[in-house]
């Protein structure tokens, strides 16, 4: 179950996702989701003002990880770096077993960002802030604090888990998924902290 939200919120987003898989956006419509979730179409707008609204929790609160993980570094029972390194592979792997989500992950996005609203700002926002959460995490796992070659790899991690999740919908990553993640994974926390300091700085700050 995803963390720190109403059950029937909850509810809704798990419809919204099987109706999608069914249907393209457009078709996708607050009628049939409400159906697909036993509820009234009233009860997914005391939550959500539209579909456009609902459809960016779809993406924000089932792929894009970062946000409970960061929380792990704010909260009383503050998490060691190795901990954190086994959560952010844990997720990693979360994240790529949802083949079917990955697929909606992408046809939502390059649907928001051909609309000219509000919305896609909403969306460009959120990206920022995930970029600045793995920022944080990779600080916080690694050890390893460089305010702007940092958030450029933090950035480009999470913009190579993007392309992964095309290679997915694509059919084109290897079958041994357990064996892609360990190798993504074992690639970033490897190369990460030897780039960071490979200017002679000591990356801390």
């Amino acid at each position: 179950m995803i963390r720190d939200i109403p059950y029937r919120k909850q509810r809704i987003i798990e419809a919204a996702i099987e109706v999608l898989k069914e249907n393209p956006v457009e078709r996708a419509t607050v009628r049939k989701i409400a159906q697909q979730a036993g509820l009234t179409t009233g009860a997914i707008y005391h939550h959500y003002k539209n579909k456009d609204e609902l459809l960016f929790d779809v993406i924000t609160r089932s792929l894009q990880f970062t946000h409970h993980l960061t929380d792990a570094t704010k909260n009383q029972e503050r998490k060691t770096g190795e901990e954190l390194l086994q959560e952010i592979i844990r997720e990693v792997e979360k994240r790529f077993s949802k083949v079917e989500e990955q697929r909606l992950f992408l046809i939502l996005l390059n649907d928001a960002i051909a609309q000219e609203t509000a919305i896609r700002d909403k969306y460009a926002e959120n990206y920022r802030e995930i970029i600045a959460n793995a920022y944080l995490l990779l600080g916080e796992s690694l050890g390893i604090y460089n305010s702007e070659k940092g958030r450029a790899v933090a950035g480009i991690l999470i913009a190579a888990l993007d392309g992964m999740a095309i290679q997915q919908s694509l059919n084109v990553l290897p079958e041994e998924r357990q064996k892609m993640v360990e190798t993504f994974v074992d690639f970033f926390l490897k190369s990460i902290p030897i780039y960071l300091n490979s200017d002679g700085e000591d990356g801390i700050i």
